[in-house]
This record gives structure tokens, C-alpha cells and sequence, in this order.
């Protein structure tokens, strides 16, 4: 790689919002980018400015680039003289825990044999969210389809984890806490090292980038997400607590604890569990990555069986204040894993409406943005609701699974003296509805409070 950085031209297999929008901020900042993805649809979307997926500033920015520094394909063969291709396709996990690489290993042999002609050094980079031992795997895999091109020194091979919470994936991709780079030679991790190193220099701030072998890195995304999950369960087993005692607020313990700068705050809040695209199901591929390699784990097994846990609690403070659920009203606000997103991916809510409904419950939803991809789960067998109130209204139960602004402005007058209120996401004053004569109940929080 010893061409100009700009001239590089940098290949992107998989355009969902870890490829999508790492291939828009490259582009942004001068590189010439290729993505590849085998949706035809999403494809024409990105041609036309519109990304298929809702994140901040995306949309601009994929105006400001397409079809000039970022063009879009279905097809590998436009990724013939990019210099780096980063992979960044779904490893979803199973439910026996395994992974399903499938994706990954057609995008590798793809790729392989696009490039087998090849007379310039290129790199792979590995993206996708992958467990120990599976690049190097993968690394195999490529030198048999494409002739032997990494083991004779022609192609670099390595893993550069991602580390985007959907919401801030821009902000996280220019403004990163870290790069971390495995390489399966010192010239590979070299080659991912000296694109970000300049594309940094243009964005103004060089984060620490970490080089080090293929399973260090892998392990590095395990390690990360499954500490970030523990922290998550360890909040919810602390809110468990105070609600058991006399006047205590989870909330506030736990700030005043993450004031220390060895504990810190984030993701150190009560809530109904952990959810999303990511944390559920790396826990339970590290999971069974430790049960394979015969490595007990208690400590990582018990982050998973509490946030199973949290999860029916939902349910059994249901059963416990309104018995019998066939036939009661349930309204669940927030379908979607966070607030500023529409994808239900590992939606705690979405599990809970599937139980609820197998007890026999009626449900009525809202979301500000999930509504239509919740109907690609829940077909018919709900009410969805286009406005709070809509929502709220002759119901035996309301549930806050996200923590939308638009639910903190929520007008007791629009809600029944008898309908129970579970807030899950701390977003209404406990005080003033109780004092209204509510029921209601608030994660973490004492009921002598």
C-alpha cells in the first residue's frame, strides 16, 4: 500500500449500519469507497440518498457522497482493485448459541475468488462480530478458493472490530474510544493501521489504535460486550434490592457509586434487561464458546440467567397485581431496543408481548418509529396505536419499555384511576402520579419511598 492514502480505494461487503456507515464517513472524508450487498432492494434505497435504517446524520452525509466518492453494488466484481475490503455481514447467533457464519464465509469466498487475479498487495478485514479462532479459519478458507494468495504473501488478512451503539454510529465511528486491529501478519495489521491513521489525521484526533493477533482481537469485542451486558445485569440485581428495602432508590445508589472513577456510569441503570442487535447475542456466543473450549464460566452465565430473569419479572408483577392476564388490556409503550431507532432487533419488549399473548392477553402498542417493523413479528395478534392516547386508553396495564422523550410528557388525564403503571425506564415522577392515586410501579424504587 505504498500509494497515496487517498487513492486507496476501499471495499465494503454488507451495508446494514456497521458497513453502511463506516463506508459513508470514509467517503465523507475523501476515500474512495465500493460497497457491496446482496439486497437489491436496500442497494437502489442507497443509490437514491435514503439509507435503510434510521441513524442521525446518516442521511446527510450519504448525500453528500453517493454516486461521487461512494458507489454502491450488488455484484463483487467492482471490488476487484480496492486496496482494503472491510467485511461487515450479520454472524447472528443461534439458540443453542452457536454462530451462524454463513454469510461471513460466502462474502470471504466471494471475495476470494474476485481477487485471484490480482497483481497489487490488498488487505481483508474483518468487521463482523466473530468469536476466537474463526478469522484464521476464515483465512483458510480464502487461500483455498483463492488459490493461495495470503499463505504466498499477496493478500493481508485481518480483524477490526466494531464498537457502534446504534444512535451515535457516526459519532462512534469518528470520535472512537479505540481501534483495536488483529493481523495475521505484521504487513496486514500495518496496511488497516495506516488507513485509519490518516483518515483520523483528517478527522482532527488520533484515538489509541492497539495491534495485536487475530484472537486477541476477536476476544476484545467478546470481552467488551459481554462486561458491558454484566454491568447491565448488575444494575437490575441492585434495583431487585431497594425495591426489597425501606426507602431506597436504586437510581441513586447506583449514581452515587458510579461516581468512582473505578466503577463509572454508563450502562449502570435499572431497567427491563438488556436487549438490541448486539449484547444478547455475543453473552450467548461467548457462552457457548467458553462451554465448547470446556471453560467454566458462572460468573458470565449468571449476566445471561439474570437478564432472563428481569425479563419475567415483567410478567410476574403482571400476574401478581391483575391475576389471570386472558382477556386484560395490556398497552406497551416503546417496541424498539432504544429510543432514536426503529429496529426491534432484540427487543425485550417484543419477547414479552410473545409470552403475554400466549397467555392470553390483548395487546395494544405504540412506538414513535418501530410500529411498521413490529408488523413484521407481530402480524395482527395486536392493536398498534398511532397516538399515546390511542394507546393508553381502557386499559388494564401500561408498560414503558423505551425510554422516548415523547413518554415523559404523558397526561395523567388520559389514563383510568384503575389502570396499573409499570415504568420500566424511570420516566415518570412516581411522586406526582401516586399522589394522583395511581398504581404504579417504578423500577428500582422501594415502595415506602
Amino acid at each position: 500500500m505504498s500509494i497515496g492514502v487517498f487513492a486507496l480505494k476501499i471495499g465494503v461487503i454488507g451495508l446494514g449500519v456497521v458497513g453502511l456507515t463506516h463506508a459513508v464517513c470514509l467517503a465523507y472524508k475523501g476515500f474512495m469507497v465500493y460497497g457491496v450487498d446482496v439486497n437489491a432492494e436496500h442497494i437502489q434505497l442507497i443509490r437514491g440518498g435514503r439509507p435503510p435504517f434510521d441513524e442521525p446524520s446518516l442521511r446527510d452525509m450519504l448525500n453528500e457522497v453517493i454516486n461521487r466518492t461512494l458507489h454502491v453494488f450488488t455484484e463483487y466484481d467492482i471490488l476487484r482493485d480496492t486496496d482494503l475490503t472491510f467485511i461487515a455481514v450479520d454472524t447472528p447467533t443461534r439458540e443453542d448459541g452457536t454462530q451462524d457464519i454463513s454469510s461471513l464465509e460466502r462474502a470471504v469466498k466471494d471475495l476470494a475468488l474476485v481477487w485471484r487475479e490480482k497483481n497489487k498487495y490488498s488487505v481483508v478485514a474483518v468487521k463482523s462480530t466473530v468469536l476466537p479462532g474463526t478469522s484464521r479459519s476464515l483465512a483458510k478458507i480464502f487461500d483455498k478458493v483463492n488459490n493461495g494468495g495470503i499463505s504466498s504473501g499477496k493478500v493481508g488478512f485481518a480483524v477490526n472490530p466494531e464498537f457502534l451503539r446504534e444512535g451515535s454510529a457516526i459519532q462512534d465511528i469518528l470520535y472512537p474510544y479505540r481501534i483495536i486491529i488483529g493481523g495475521i501478519d505484521e504487513k496486514s495489521s500495518q496496511g488497516v493501521a495506516n488507513l485509519w491513521l490518516n483518515f483520523y489525521k483528517s478527522v482532527g484526533k488520533v484515538p489509541p489504535i492497539f495491534i495485536m493477533g487475530l484472537e486477541e482481537a476477536e476476544l476484545v469485542k467478546y470481552v467488551s460486550n459481554t462486561f458491558l451486558a454484566m454491568r447491565v445485569s448488575f444494575a437490575n440485581t441492585i434495583a431487585n434490592i431497594c425495591e426489597k428495602l425501606p426507602n431506597c432508590d436504586a437510581q441513586r445508589v447506583l449514581e452515587a457509586a458510579g461516581y468512582d472513577p473505578r466503577i463509572g456510569k454508563e450502562y449502570l441503570r435499572p431497567g427491563p434487561g438488556y436487549g438490541g442487535p448486539c449484547l444478547p447475542k455475543d453473552v450467548k456466543a461467548f457462552m457457548r464458546f467458553l462451554h465448547d473450549q470446556n471453560i467454566k464460566s458462572p460468573l458470565i452465565d449468571s449476566i445471561h440467567e439474570t437478564n432472563e430473569l428481569q425479563q419475567q419479572k415483567a410478567i410476574d408483577i403482571l400476574v401478581r397485581e391483575l391475576g389471570d392476564l386472558k382477556g386484560k388490556v395490556i398497552a406497551i409503550l416503546g417496541l424498539s431496543f432504544k429510543a432514536g431507532t426503529s429496529d426491534i432487533r432484540g427487543s425485550i419488549a417484543i419477547k414479552i408481548i410473545e409470552r403475554l399473548l400466549k397467555m392470553g392477553a390483548i395487546i395494544k402498542v405504540h412506538d414513535p418509529l418501530a410500529l411498521e417493523n413490529a408488523k413484521s413479528i407481530l402480524g395482527n395478534s395486536v392493536k398498534y396505536c398511532n397516538t399515546i392516547e390511542e394507546a393508553v386508553s381502557d386499559v388494564d396495564s401500561i408498560s414503558i419499555f423505551t425510554e422516548w422523550e415523547v413518554y415523559k410528557e404523558i397526561n395523567p388525564k388520559i389514563i383510568s384511576k384503575r389502570t396499573l403503571i409499570m415504568d420500566f425506564r424511570r420516566v415518570l415522577s412516581t411522586e406526582d402520579f401516586k399522589k394522583l392515586g395511581f398504581r404504579i410501579y417504578t423500577i428500582g424504587l422501594s415502595p415506602k419511598t
